[in-house]
């Protein structure tokens, strides 16, 4: 049991699940708070008795589009998605490069093909000639080539 936790729990898991969880959760706040940024406005108060009719200096006041609750459910929403989206892709790109790492790799160290068939060396072009052949003789043309 203690060797199992010991390779469960070591020091690089740990690492890569903070780094993970902190951006997920930074892109989520910045991602919320944009939301609520995007849906209210700054004003100035007009002039009225409460400012001495502009002699006092005028308040900046914040002006909501949307109502609150709407901002805030708006704001939760869009940062969970935001702060999942980022975890998602973590951990694609370590499974894609765990994937990519297992892929066997493409023909041999001579560079041949990895059959012993002469045509599997071969490479094909679109228009189902091999590369390298000479193009058509005299008048033959393909009906598939543009004019």
């Amino acid at each position: 049991m203690y060797g199992f936790l010991r390779a469960t729990f070591n020091r690089q898991q740990f690492q890569g699940l903070f780094f993970n969880t902190v951006l997920g959760n930074f892109a989520g706040y910045v991602a919320g708070s944009l939301v609520t940024l995007v849906s209210t406005h700054h004003a100035v108060e007009r002039r009225a008795i409460s400012n001495l009719f502009g002699v006092l200096p005028r308040k900046k006041i914040v002006v909501h589009v949307v109502p609150h609750w709407l901002e805030w459910l708006l704001a939760l929403i869009v940062g969970f998605l935001v702060m999942e989206a980022v975890r998602y892709w973590f951990k694609h790109r370590k499974y894609a490069a765990l994937l990519r790492a297992l892929r066997p790799k493409r023909g041999t160290e001579s560079g041949g093909p990895l059959t012993d068939r002469p045509e599997a060396g071969e490479r094909y072009v679109s228009h189902g000639v091999a590369a390298g052949a000479p193009p058509p003789e005299g008048g033959e043309m393909n009906p598939l080539e543009p004019t």
